[in-house]
């Protein structure tokens, strides 16, 4: 095995022609993986300017497995200077599950290899940093085991995730409900889907995807304005930005699952997300507070599209709540993972001090890691 350390956005990209292959080899394939995530995102954040994306290739030269990392500076207290390795993608866009993308044949070998090269690099960074990793397929454990082996500290708490498990027709979904969820469910549902000059609207072109995403932006604001709260579109442009630059990609490469209810040509609710290996990753909607029950009609609408094509899964992501509950959703474990550099700034972070900003802090550029739930739009 040989190890590279790509430190600029234009080695970067030379790996391309690879990405896909390795990734499509690893138990981590997710979307927020895929190459147009990353590219996208390092695209619409040009003040990350310090790459330490480890790479490791096997004897005949192939990629088998790569730790896409950044360098971002925080502060402890205001004060302490601390260097953070985080992965690319990670804040500023939805992103959830990451972690390293190994092939999984040499998965332990491989990790072993990422985990050698971090530590030789040590006097470069205080801790890495990867939150809301999904732990299910597996494909953390071979690098924690790895970190490990290297005397490297590892500290994980556990973060919860919400998914429906999509069975095969619709009418066996309803059928999972309680009697009273399920008839008010179809009741209201049928009252808004049944009216006049209704109609629900799947994104397919281009023409179509700047008024979408701009009723999504607007729609999206209305509603967390109308309980006192800023959107996430109108506090953070970073995001927005990213969704302008990922989108049309993801459309381009068939994974946009974009839906808009109308009531004639005025859009009232919003739902995007993203098919991506039969599962249905749900990232952000928007709906007129002024109707209710519209964004409840949009998903009913969007969960029997999804059964309808097949497939496997309808992915709330972060968090797991009584509202997603009632959506037959089922509670999924994961866990945020900080590893500690051998370091004094390393060891005084191991009494428990996390960078999710009370007490330690990005000081520019990307934003603090949020989880997932509280950028979803809900509705009782």
């Amino acid at each position: 095995m040989r190890r590279q350390v790509i430190r600029n956005v234009s080695e970067w990209r030379a790996l391309r022609t690879e990405w896909d292959g390795l990734l499509a080899g690893s138990r981590g394939n997710q979307l927020f993986l895929t190459w147009e995530w990353l590219n996208s995102w390092l695209s619409v954040h040009p003040e990350v300017d310090e790459l330490l994306v480890v790479c490791v290739r096997d004897d005949q030269g192939r990629l088998a497995g790569v730790a896409p990392c950044y360098k971002a500076d925080y502060r402890l207290f205001g004060v302490v200077p601390y260097r953070a390795l985080r992965l690319i993608g990670d804040v500023d866009s939805g992103a959830e599950y990451q972690m390293w993308v190994v092939r999984s044949d040499d998965e332990d070998v491989v990790c072993g290899e990422i985990a050698r090269e971090l530590r030789a690099l040590r006097s470069e960074w205080d801790f890495l940093w990867m939150p809301n990793v999904g732990t299910w397929s597996g494909a953390q454990a071979a690098a924690v085991r790895a970190l490990a082996g290297r005397q490297l500290a590892v500290r994980t708490r556990p973060q919860d995730f919400s998914s429906i498990p999509l069975p095969s027709d619709f009418d066996s979904y309803l059928a999972r409900m309680k009697p009273d969820h399920r008839r008010q469910m179809r009741s209201k549902t049928r009252r808004i889907l049944e009216k006049p000059g209704v109609t629900v609207r799947k994104v397919t072109t281009r023409e179509e995807l700047g008024p979408a995403l701009q009723a999504l932006y607007r729609l999206h604001g209305k509603r967390w304005r109308s309980v006192g709260i800023d959107g996430v579109f109108d506090r953070n442009p970073r995001e927005r930005a990213f969704y302008e630059r990922f989108v049309p990609e993801a459309l381009a490469r068939g994974w946009l699952a974009m839906f808009v209810l109308y009531d004639g040509a005025e859009p009232k609710a919003v739902q995007i997300g993203y098919a991506y290996n039969g599962v249905f990753l749900q990232l952000q909607d928007g709906f007129d507070p002024d109707c209710p029950n519209v964004g409840n009609a949009l998903r009913v609408w969007v969960v029997q599209h999804c059964i309808e094509s097949g497939l496997a899964e309808y992915d709330f992501l972060g968090g797991h709540s009584e509202h997603k509950r009632r959506w037959q959703a089922v509670e999924r474990a994961g866990e945020d993972l900080i590893c500690l550099g051998r370091s004094v700034r390393g060891f005084i972070l191991r009494a428990g001090i996390w960078p999710t900003g009370r007490y330690l802090r990005p000081v520019t550029g990307t934003a603090l890691p949020v989880h997932h739930v509280s950028r979803l739009a809900e509705e009782s």
